[in-house]
């Protein structure tokens, strides 16, 4: 069902958005159809631009305070898509651009991908806090800290080789 569909979109969105010409051509004329398409690429930008800082500066702010930033990243795609479906000529594009840019449509779209796709992370669990902060996260067991001054290395010694060890 899923390999039919992808094609069927792929070479149905053109039929469908060659006949949205012809049907909104003959009810309000060529010169008036040619603007609206060139409005809605107008728009398109406009709202990719507004838009696209919004949720710049919301990514920004989730990286701060040490959240995932997912959703803005997921949210910030959709964005995008939305404006590039009204940057490209056609009516059909230009209403699915439209609802994507609708918060709760988008919302619904964002869950519905996350659902079907795996978000990795670079944070392993821990979040990043200003130095100083008493929030700060404390480093695991495993891990020792070691300043420069701390720690130093000569090369004749040599790490014990892990087959070769010989127990007294």
């Amino acid at each position: 069902m899923r390999s039919f569909l992808i094609p069927l979109i792929i070479f149905g969105l053109p039929f469908a958005e060659i006949a949205g010409f012809v049907v909104v051509g003959r009810e309000i004329g060529l010169l008036m159809t040619l603007l609206l398409v060139l409005l809605s690429a107008f728009v398109g930008v406009i709202l990719l631009r507004v838009q696209g800082f919004t949720v710049i500066r919301r990514m920004q702010d989730a990286t701060r305070t040490g959240s995932d930033p997912g959703r803005e990243v997921i949210g910030g795609a959709l964005l995008f898509v939305a404006a590039i479906l009204l940057v490209v000529p056609g009516f059909v594009s230009d209403v699915i651009g439209l609802l994507l840019f609708l918060p709760f449509v988008r919302n619904a779209v964002a869950a519905f991908l996350r659902k079907k796709m795996t978000i990795v992370t670079a944070a392993s669990g821990t979040s990043w806090h200003p130095q100083n902060d008493p929030r700060e996260p404390r480093p695991s067991p495993r891990v020792i800290d070691l300043d420069e001054g701390e720690f130093s290395r000569t090369d004749e010694e040599d790490p014990p080789q892990s087959g070769n060890r010989h127990r007294p």
